[in-house]
């Protein structure tokens, strides 16, 4: 049987008809005049190569394959109906499951206690995933629903894809507490010569202060580089390195390890904290409720 140019209203119709028992009344129901029903299941009848429905004393009854197909009909009707249902509200204490999310090192330092601290007392069924943050491609997980959402700043999620500002970071200068050159706080002569450590994280923001520092004719000397800010403040607390680091991660890391924090000799570039997700998922329940959870902890 080919089911193409088959009407959902004879669907409809096939599916009231076993449940009323009447050609005019399932005919009132779906919306069509009598005549237009009788020749629905006309066709219906043709298609199948079956009656259908029997004339009886108590009306019109589903023979053997009418059974079956009056089923199929009502099952098929409420799949798409369910489909095409709006999306409901959630609600978090029913969740279930796992979110991914990109973050950067930085990102799962400052933001996650708070995340988890809400997913616990609002959501506690979540399971967070932070997966790592491929240098090419990384809207390619978003868009086909691997990632429901990516915190922190990327310069590439542009085309498809949503965007909604968290706060404004800046940078701060870190040393150890007790480093001898900075005893009287920060000079650019100071900066200038103390060796210092750099996290590689090219195409990010931190990329930024190099540019800025060369053009106010500043030329670090990079005594360390490695590929996260993660480890650089416990480094830092034992060396006389000196480190620009975003200002949260530092004054997190400055509550367990002696470190001075200083402002920068020149002005350094500040840069946004942001909330990307794709268009496949902005109306998507799961992942608003997500998005607003993420703004009512962290929006300045």
């Amino acid at each position: 049987m080919h089911i193409r140019g088959l009407d959902l209203s004879h669907l409809e119709l096939l599916a009231a008809v076993a449940e009323l028992g009447s050609i005019s009344a399932a005919a009132s129901r779906v919306g069509l005049s009598q005549s237009a029903a009788s020749h629905a299941l006309a066709g219906l009848r043709k298609r199948v190569g079956d009656p259908l429905f029997v004339r009886t004393a108590k009306g019109f009854q589903p023979t053997t394959h009418g059974v079956r197909a009056a089923a199929a009909a009502r099952r098929a009707l409420e799949a798409i109906r369910s489909g095409l249902e709006p999306p409901r509200k959630i609600e978090p204490d029913t969740l279930k499951g796992v979110i991914s999310l990109y973050l950067s090192d930085v990102g799962q330092m400052v933001l996650l206690p708070q995340l988890l601290r809400l997913l616990e007392e609002e959501a506690p069924d979540i399971r967070l995933q932070v997966r790592p943050i491929p240098v090419e491609r990384p809207g390619a997980a978003l868009a086909n629903g691997a990632v429901d959402l990516a915190v922190g700043f990327f310069s590439n999620l542009t085309a498809g894809f949503h965007q909604r500002r968290l706060l404004r970071e800046r940078y701060v200068c870190a040393v150890r507490r007790d480093h001898p050159d900075f005893r009287s706080g920060m000079t650019q002569k100071a900066f200038a010569t103390t060796p210092h450590a750099f996290a590689d994280s090219s195409g990010m923001a931190h990329a930024l202060v190099e540019r800025v520092l060369v053009r106010h004719g500043i030329r670090r000397t990079i005594r360390l580089s490695v590929p996260q800010f993660m480890v650089l403040p416990l480094i830092i607390a034992k060396t006389d390195l000196l480190v620009v680091l975003p200002s949260r991660l530092a004054e997190a890391f400055a509550g367990w390890v002696p470190l001075k924090l200083m402002t920068p000799p020149v002005p350094l570039p500040t840069y946004e904290v942001n909330v990307y997700w794709h268009e496949r998922a902005h109306r998507d329940p799961l992942n608003r409720w997500l998005r607003q959870a993420f703004n009512r902890l962290f929006a300045a």
